[in-house]
């Protein structure tokens, strides 16, 4: 049986970061272990509650936590580079089970290896994803992701020019494809994306969103290392 890695970036929230533990811990087997990325949280709440979790061996929990905020994308990759399963799940904190998302993600990979694999497949113009001259560049919404663990180690992991966040899960998607990998959703009825709830959306979010749009634009249409 393959290994499985959950990898979760967090910040506060303990709520969100409560029930996503308890979807795993209720839902998905075998869990290998559980890497909660903690980006300099400062909420008391959040400090006791994963201090219990840590202690009450329900999950094979990994507590790794950041020197200083970095957001999203950076905590994501300090995660994923320590995950030793041979198959690894990128997770926002925000996002909640319905089904045994590790079951069904290892008879994905073992129907295809070549895939990375979510929540949902946008495969149409998002806005986002759209280029003049271009074909819109389907991506896995990047509240879940998931690959075997060499692949993330061969494309890099997520590519940190597009940090704090946004737009690196079309990044990724396209340097999958890129390789020859197919993407993949899970049944729509296994995952729930609560949207937003851990960063929000606000102006400074989508100026953030737009100079990443540049940065894809310059890296995948005028392919500027």
């Amino acid at each position: 049986m393959k290994t499985f890695s959950f990898v979760i970036p967090t910040y506060n929230r303990y709520d969100l970061l409560h029930q996503v533990l308890y979807d795993i811990y209720q839902k998905c087997s075998p869990v290998h272990e559980v890497i909660v990325v903690d980006d300099c949280s400062t909420e008391e709440s959040y400090t006791s509650g994963l201090r219990w979790w840590k202690g009450n061996g329900m999950l094979p929990i990994r507590h790794v936590r950041m020197k200083e905020n970095s957001m999203f994308l950076k905590a994501s990759n300090a995660g994923l580079k320590r995950a030793t399963g041979d198959i690894v799940c990128l997770l926002s904190n925000d996002v909640r089970l319905h089904g045994d998302v590790v079951r069904e993600t290892i008879l994905a990979l073992e129907e295809n290896a070549k895939r990375l694999i979510g929540g949902r497949l946008l495969d149409f113009d998002t806005g986002w994803n759209t280029f003049k001259g271009a074909p819109p560049f389907w991506y896995i919404e990047g509240w879940m992701l998931t690959t075997w663990n060499t692949s993330w180690k061969d494309w890099g992991y997520l590519d940190e020019r597009f940090a704090p966040s946004d737009m690196e899960d079309v990044d990724i998607s396209t340097t999958a494809m890129a390789r020859g990998y197919r993407l993949f959703a899970l049944p729509a009825d296994m995952t729930q994306h609560l949207g937003g709830q851990s960063i929000g959306f606000n102006p400074a979010r989508e100026a953030i969103t737009i100079a990443n749009k540049e940065k894809f634009r310059r890296k995948w249409i005028e392919n500027e290392k």
